[in-house]
């Protein structure tokens, strides 16, 4: 699909987002090769076009170093997975404006909770699912971010499906009210 090359870098990502910062071209290559396929998918789940997908994925390259420039990324994938679904909402309200949003994204403007979510900013949420205990993090992050189901993410963390659900309901709840302490 996209063009990658074969060397694996040993630097994590936000070392590659630190070097980026920095001015290191290599890093926004290394970054290219671990998430464009990614990326890739995030645009085909939304925009379902594969040209428009593969065009956003390397829009999103091209003003990276800027847009890391611009924010504090405390965890590089769950923020650009965030950045490139947020792209590809705004191209399909650009293009579709009386379409209604896929995948139930259209939500009760009325929910305070999606309301506040839906709000924060991306740091805002970064920093907020740093303060979140291990199980809540890594049950929201697989299950909203990388799109696994409950079962799947009991798989991964050893949890049971029970406990993935409690996880997730407590996590949002604790993202709200940390998300509202920051802007107090």
């Amino acid at each position: 699909m996209f063009l990658r090359r074969k060397a694996i870098a040993t630097h994590t990502d936000e070392e590659l987002v630190r070097l980026l910062r920095e001015g290191h071209r290599s890093a926004l290559a290394d970054l290219w090769d671990r998430y464009a396929e990614l990326l890739y998918g995030v645009g085909m789940k939304y925009l379902k076009d594969t040209e428009q997908s593969k065009d956003e994925v390397v829009e999103l390259f091209a003003g990276l170093k800027d847009l890391v420039a611009k924010h504090d990324i405390a965890r590089f994938r769950p923020w650009v997975h965030t950045v490139m679904r947020n792209r590809c909402l705004q191209l399909l309200r650009k293009t579709h404006p009386d379409r209604d949003l896929p995948n139930g994204l259209a939500q009760d403007p009325n929910s305070d909770q999606d309301t506040v979510l839906r709000e924060a900013s991306l740091q805002e949420l970064e920093r907020a699912m740093i303060a979140l205990n291990q199980e809540q993090h890594d049950c929201i992050r697989l299950f909203h971010l990388e799109d696994l189901s409950y079962a799947q993410v009991a798989a991964r963390t050893g949890l049971t499906v029970e406990q993935v659900r409690s996880h997730l309901q407590n996590g949002r709840r604790n993202l709200r009210l940390i998300i509202q302490r920051q802007r107090a």
